[in-house]
């Protein structure tokens, strides 16, 4: 691995594929997401979750999806965090002649589990969804028919954050993070991609904790999506806040 001067061995690996996302952006035309992602406040161990998200097409030419996911969250314990919600989800289609929206409703549960190991921790996130995905609503021009999909989808998250201070608390400074996640269908899938696999997202990142309530973050991430008849290789890049109101 090449060697930067200067930074830890545990951030050469997020700069070295942050650098090769800058080449993978004249080549491959990536996309784009936004990112807000609020847990808390906790009373009485209950909790708010909310994230939203936009994200663009390929070549950040337009808006692609919007997504807003609310959710009510109960601490076991300091490790375990119970949640569910809802989440709607907005698709565009904005071609030549064409002008449509898919929208998705969908349930969620989820377990989140934070494991120590030495002084990091690291996250382990368990979510089931059950998706109700609508025939696409099409405002100008005409397409091929859809039809209302049902499926339950499983998704595995998990995430390490890596402060550059070794100070304990981690309260402010300098953070790298790295996370994947891997998503598979549980029911519903021969209406969709015919799979048991829907997708990976591997993502890489470099964030700044101004504060201990809020971190802000920029990162890249690798997609692998499953289609009916291959697997496509998408580069996003994402600039995310992470709010922890008290």
């Amino acid at each position: 691995m090449l060697e930067i001067p200067s930074v830890p061995r545990k951030f050469q690996l997020i700069i070295l594929a942050v650098l090769h996302g800058l080449v993978l952006y004249g080549q491959d035309g990536p996309s784009a997401w936004g990112t807000v992602l609020v847990n808390g406040p906790y009373k009485m161990r209950w909790g708010l979750h909310l994230d939203a998200q936009l994200r663009s097409g390929a070549d950040m030419n337009q808006l692609k999806t919007w997504l807003i996911r609310p959710g009510l969250q109960y601490q076991l314990n300091k490790k375990n965090i119970l949640a569910l919600g809802y989440a709607y989800v907005h698709g565009i289609t904005n071609t030549t002649g064409v002008s449509a929206y898919t929208p998705e409703h969908r349930l969620w549960q989820q377990w989140l589990y934070l494991q120590p190991i030495r002084r990091f921790t690291l996250q382990h996130r368990l979510r089931l969804e059950e998706r109700f995905i609508g025939p696409t609503r099409f405002a100008e021009g005409v397409g091929i028919p859809s039809i209302s999909i049902y499926s339950t989808r499983f998704r595995y998250f998990n995430r390490l954050i890596l402060p550059w201070s070794t100070k304990r608390p981690f309260e402010r400074g300098l953070f790298g993070a790295i996370q994947n996640e891997v998503f598979l269908h549980a029911t519903g899938r021969n209406k969709l991609n015919g799979r048991w696999f829907d997708q990976n997202r591997f993502y890489l990142a470099l964030g700044y904790r101004p504060a201990p309530v809020w971190d802000l973050e920029i990162g890249y991430m690798r997609r692998e999506v499953q289609t009916t008849s291959s697997l496509i290789g998408q580069h996003t890049w994402q600039l995310a806040v992470y709010l922890r109101p008290e």
